[in-house]
């Protein structure tokens, strides 16, 4: 009986070990398959941002011309909207009291400049006293700035334009009665016109005073220059003023029109990206993944640029001249993933 149960027991030890042989290896002895991608050497460039603003044109200057006599006009030489170069005429105040003033202190002038030449003959002489001698000076220079006078008022009532301008409005008839202050026309010079916009705080360290500007006013297109950059900025909208002049041949470009400028900034290294190789990390944060040394990369970019299909990204945080991106298969690997690469164009 003991013999039997034995060998009962030996029969089952050497099945069990028949089938132990042929049992198959652990899975976790196999090899890991790493996976393939594509990777793209993208070269350094020199790209300038260009800083697109949005304005509107205003003259360069606006004047009021105002009467600086009282008189009637005589005589009327410009019409409302006509352009006039510096220096011509544009009225006349009737002149004639202006002309008896002048003869009424040429003669007082005359009479006070005997007196004093007089006075000064007796006073060398030893029969006048300085005090009288001073008293018939004053009185010549008094005569002396009245006759000036009167001539300056002579010379205002004829009212001469005082630059190259456009008659933007008028305010007088042939007739009109004016008094001292009275308002004439208003004058616009449009050559050179300005251009007045903003830039925010983060774009105002980046335009210079005279940089050249591309300035787009409906179909004209026009190259200008920075003139004027604020020291301060809007005290709500934390905005700095910015003028851009530009030349206005012929003034055919009108004063509150709404403008484009282009500034073009200094040029930075840049990598340019197609948008579908731009990713999120874990993070949330935008970049890109490269491959070094058979491993994943992922690179914050800071974004310079938008040119529509693609990104212009900053260089500067990279050390590398060219960049290994992957632009196959990027979507499928993790930071830090080993991986299989295949340069592609």
């Amino acid at each position: 009986m003991r013999i039997y149960i034995l060998i009962a027991i030996l029969l089952i030890i050497s099945v069990a070990l028949f089938f132990k042989k042929d049992t198959p290896k652990n899975t976790s002895s196999v090899e890991k398959i790493e996976k393939t991608v594509g990777v793209k050497l993208l070269n350094k460039k020199n790209y300038s941002k260009v800083l697109k603003l949005r304005g509107f044109t205003e003259a360069s200057r606006i004047v009021t011309i105002k009467s600086q006599v009282e008189g009637r006009i005589s005589a009327k030489f410009f019409n409302k909207g006509g352009f006039y170069k510096a220096g011509e005429q544009l009225l006349l105040i009737d002149p004639e009291d202006k002309l008896a003033k002048v003869k009424e202190m040429e003669a007082l002038l005359n009479q006070r400049k005997k007196e004093y030449e007089v006075a000064e003959n007796l006073f060398k002489k030893g029969f006048r006293s300085e005090l009288k001698l001073s008293k018939s000076r004053t009185n010549f220079e008094n005569a002396l700035a009245l006759y000036e006078k009167s001539q300056v008022d002579l010379n205002n009532t004829k009212v001469l334009i005082p630059f190259d301008s456009i008659i933007d409005d008028s305010f007088v008839e042939l007739g009109d009665y004016l008094k001292k202050g009275d308002s004439i026309v208003k004058i616009v010079d449009l050559d050179p016109l300005h251009i007045n916009l903003t830039a925010n705080e983060n774009d105002i360290n980046k335009i210079k005073l005279n940089q050249t500007a591309k300035v787009i006013i409906g179909e004209n297109k026009v190259n200008g220059k920075v003139n004027f950059i604020s020291k301060t900025s809007d005290k709500e909208t934390r905005n700095f003023r910015i003028q851009v002049e530009i030349v206005n041949l012929n003034n055919k470009i009108f004063s509150g029109l709404s403008s484009e400028i282009e500034i073009k900034l200094s040029p930075l290294p840049a990598f340019f990206i197609p948008s579908s190789l731009v990713t999120l990390n874990e993070e949330g944060k935008l970049g890109i993944k490269s491959v070094n040394k058979n491993m994943v990369k992922f690179h914050p970019i800071n974004i310079i640029s938008d040119s529509g299909d693609g990104y212009w990204i900053d260089a500067r945080q990279f050390s590398f001249d060219k960049l290994p991106i992957i632009n196959k298969g990027h979507e499928f690997t993790v930071e830090g993933e080993v991986v299989k690469f295949l340069e592609n164009d």
